[in-house]
């Protein structure tokens, strides 16, 4: 049974290359990714609707709670105000003070860390209940005594630490003031942070089994949190948070959290304390109706699409065959038998297929031969160059050679006998050495550009310029834009050598009496244009059926460009001249074999 199975897995995957499977694939797959996008783009409006109207359904939220905060904590205010405003705490007498603190006791229960009230100079003068670890201490210094002694106004402390235990507290504090405005010092209500009461308002408002709301003061210190961890942290780094504290008044955003959760948070300040009410819920039971109506989406159009493939897939297999035929050709081609033929096919799409491979068979079939006859040629001409240099060498170079050493040995025999004649045969000798000399610089330059090598690219093309005006008196010219500095030795040769043979032929062939040369060197290109008024002849669709024709050199300029990815265009017409252009890129293109690569770099050079 698992063999079974590993041999239906391996068909499987042998056939995912195939013309079916990508036809398939190639069709199904953007009308999948159509549809995918359609409701992609459906969920992400959507989403934005959704984000737009909960970020401003919490920014509510935040506002509301806010408000009734600052209400509920108003009622604080008016308590500690009431009592501020009795005669006898105005008096400022500590016991009266605080006997009206004894009084009021049950209207002060919510203030859990105590009520105390400071004089003028911030002394705590009375605590209830009773505290003597704060009675006499200097309050002077706290934010809240100052303020409220410089406003007369009722103010909200944020996070401090109480004296002496060192507990996180809030404090109200209310100013006593005279009938006539004078201040008489502070009435302050004290809270715990951690006995949570100021939390048990927020409690009141805001109640939801995801979300969460918290209080923060103007320092970004959490005041209330329902994770009590949480009590007392530097929450200012938050993106709501740090809003609040730049002065926005009310908003929302949606953040993402430490723990990887996304959060819609609206923000608001209580106005009597100027805290900051944050409120906040999982963005993900936000969308989660969404989430579920995808899924039920995504089930239809996965259904969809099966059904579209299989019968896809029945429609491809008509056209799978004859294609399939096809590449048995291509092999044939490949192993060289370029006397291949496709039939013709009813459907119009193969017929064009079957067309555009005779036609590139034939010119391959052309290629090849040219190519065949160009590298014979060349093989002709080395053997010839050969045995011409072998020639010279022996009637010319061995001949001077034989001929200096006889006379050496007759000017060491003459050079005791007779000194004169000895030297008179040394001054001819000397001539024989330097003709000699001259004959073996005129091989070496035959064989190598020595003017290349010893002066540069420039000035190696205008001696060529200048050999071809010796020789037929034709008006030649130069013309270089750009600098060769940087180019590759190899690709000056193969410029040089371009150079050589378009003038050679020009030289054969175009009985031209005016010649261009122009050298564009550019960042990334070299371009080189040869252009003559010769008689010109007509340029065949495909270069290489000038090898047919006896004419190498034009092909020989081909394949030196395209070693280097370049290409060479040629323009002519009889009686009006030629113009050869060689595009060759700066840089040497890596080296590559892939038949793609090639035949892209032919098919650019034939165009």
């Amino acid at each position: 049974m698992v063999y079974k199975v590993l041999r239906a897995v391996v068909r499987v995957i042998k056939k995912l290359d195939s013309l079916s499977f990508l036809a398939v694939v190639v069709t199904a797959l953007p009308l999948t990714v159509l549809l995918g996008l359609s409701v992609a783009a459906v969920f992400y409006v959507y989403q934005q609707v959704a984000e737009q109207l909960a970020l401003g359904r919490n920014e509510e939220i935040a506002r509301i709670s806010a408000d009734r905060l600052s209400e509920n904590l108003a009622g604080f205010v008016r308590v500690l105000t009431t009592i501020s405003r009795l005669d006898i705490v105005r008096g400022g007498d500590p016991a009266q003070q605080k006997n009206a603190l004894v009084q009021a006791r049950d209207l002060l229960l919510d203030f859990d860390g105590g009520v105390i009230v400071l004089n003028q100079e911030g002394i705590c003068t009375v605590t209830e209940p009773y505290r003597p670890d704060l009675l006499g201490q200097d309050f002077s210094s706290r934010p809240y005594f100052q303020v409220t002694r410089q406003t007369k106004l009722v103010t909200f402390s944020d996070i401090m630490q109480e004296e002496g235990s060192g507990e996180d507290i809030i404090v109200v504090a209310v100013p006593i003031l005279s009938r006539d405005g004078e201040f008489r010092g502070v009435l302050s209500g004290r809270f715990y942070v951690q006995f949570q009461r100021i939390g048990e308002e927020i409690r009141k408002l805001y109640s939801d089994e995801v979300g969460e709301a918290y209080l923060i003061d103007r320092k970004g210190r959490v005041i209330y949190h329902p994770n009590y961890a949480f009590l007392g942290a530097d929450f200012s780094q938050r993106l709501s948070v740090s809003r609040l504290l730049s002065g926005d008044r009310q908003g929302a955003v949606l953040v993402e959290g430490e723990d990887g959760i996304r959060r819609v948070v609206g923000y608001a300040t209580v106005g009597i304390t100027g805290w900051g009410l944050i409120v906040q819920e999982p963005w993900a039971d936000v969308v989660a109706p969404a989430v579920r109506s995808l899924r039920s989406i995504i089930v239809a159009l996965v259904i969809g699409i099966g059904v579209l493939v299989s019968f896809l897939f029945m429609g491809v297999q008509r056209v799978v065959g004859p294609i399939t035929k096809m590449a048995a050709y291509a092999r044939l081609v490949a192993a060289g038998d370029y006397t291949v033929h496709v039939p013709s096919n009813p459907i119009r799409e193969l017929r064009d297929m079957a067309g555009a491979f005779n036609e590139m068979v034939e010119q391959i079939s052309r290629y090849q031969a040219g190519l065949r006859q160009y590298v014979a040629a060349i093989t002709k001409s080395q053997e010839e160059e050969r045995r011409r240099i072998a020639r010279d060498l022996h009637d010319d170079t061995i001949q001077a050679l034989i001929a200096i050493g006889q006379r050496l040995e007759l000017a060491r025999e003459l050079i005791h006998e007779s000194p004169d004649e000895a030297v008179e045969q040394l001054r001819d000798l000397r001539k024989m050495v330097t003709r000699t000399i001259e004959s073996v610089r005129a091989f070496s330059r035959d064989l190598r550009p020595t003017a290349l090598e010893d002066l540069g690219l420039v000035p190696a093309l205008q001696y060529l310029v200048n050999n071809l005006i010796q020789k037929d008196g034709t008006d030649a010219s130069l013309s270089v834009e750009g600098s060769p500095d940087g180019l590759p030795p190899d690709l000056e040769v193969t410029i040089y050598r371009i150079v050589q043979e378009a003038l050679t032929n020009i030289h054969r062939h175009a009985q031209a009496s005016l010649v261009q040369v122009h050298a564009q060197f550019s960042p990334h290109l070299v371009i080189i244009t040869v252009r003559d008024n010769g008689i010109g002849f007509n340029v065949p669709d495909d270069i290489t059926e000038l090898a047919n024709q006896g004419s190498y050199g034009l092909l020989g300029v081909r394949e030196r460009a395209q070693l280097f990815g370049g290409q060479v265009i040629i323009t002519s017409q009889p009686g009006k001249g030629t113009e050869m252009q060689v595009l060759l890129p700066r840089q040497l293109p890596p080296p590559s074999t892939h038949p793609d690569e090639v035949m892209a770099v032919r098919s650019s050079s034939q165009n």
